[in-house]
């Protein structure tokens, strides 16, 4: 017998379409279908009564509303995020001894460059990828300011980013993971994105309950348990997968405080 209920993937294939594809019809249609803490749940006769039907609806999707968030508060970035993520993480990075210059390195979810442009003078190229045009022109205009020229931007969501397979020696992610609706998607993604021996640096934050934050700042999670991220790079196919966590108090995360609620930071290390 066809099941009643179905997870994501199922719906996909009973539209006949990709998981990608799925979630911009998501995005884009009011399809039937609940949230359940973390995992989307369709209805197999719903879905078919919606097709029959063929009502065309716009659909508000949270990463929408986010984007527009991140489109209005481009000039004002800069010092907003001060008060909400630690800007020491470009030093984590140098530390770390990954970069050289003859590396491609992409930015994902760049912003307005903060690693962009604290990594473009290390490495040959450096690809800023955001869905957030304003975001995107912020970061071309400080580093004109700068006299930096080797960082493309390009305006995408991190689910189908305009570029063959394998394009990238490293990519980084800051503090980007958690605005997104599907993270496993997106570590997809990356994968793809990433050379054969290929490495990824990912910082975000540690699983939280300050929800006044989330709200403020358009936060779809409230940060991810780190085992969880791990097992999810693993699966995925990333091995050398190693986590970091920083607490409060430590050379990163002076600013990870809100109202008496402590945050961790996590940090991740993959090689493809």
């Amino acid at each position: 017998m066809d099941k009643e209920i179905l997870t994501m993937e199922e719906a996909a294939e009973l539209f006949g379409v990709s998981i990608k594809t799925f979630i911009k019809l998501l995005k884009e249609e009011k399809v039937p279908g609940r949230k359940i803490g973390r995992e989307w749940r369709f209805s197999r006769q719903a879905l078919i009564a919606w097709l029959a039907a063929g009502d065309s609806q716009t659909y508000s999707a949270s990463e929408g509303e986010a984007k527009d968030f991140f489109n209005e508060v481009a000039p004002k970035w800069e010092e907003i995020s001060k008060k909400y993520d630690d800007h020491s993480l470009k030093n984590k990075i140098t530390e770390l001894d990954i970069l050289e210059k003859s590396m491609i390195l992409i930015d994902l979810g760049a912003g307005d460059g903060y690693i962009s442009r604290c990594t473009a003078p290390l490495v040959k190229k450096v690809i800023a990828i955001d869905n957030s045009g304003e975001m995107l022109r912020e970061l071309q205009r400080k580093a004109r300011n700068e006299g930096i020229k080797n960082i493309e931007a390009i305006e995408s969501d991190a689910l189908d980013v305009p570029l063959p397979d394998s394009s990238a020696d490293i990519v980084c992610s800051n503090m980007f993971l958690h605005h997104v609706e599907q993270p496993k998607l997106v570590i997809q993604e990356i994968y793809r994105l990433i050379k054969p021996g290929g490495t990824v640096f990912l910082a975000d934050l540690c699983e939280h309950t300050d929800r006044n934050l989330m709200v403020q700042m358009h936060d779809l999670w409230p940060g991810f348990d780190p085992e969880q991220v791990v097992a999810d790079f693993k699966k995925t196919g990333f091995r050398q997968v190693q986590m970091e966590i920083v607490n409060h108090g430590t050379e990163i995360g002076p600013n990870l405080v809100r109202n008496g609620n402590k945050r961790r930071l996590f940090i991740l290390i993959a090689v493809k």
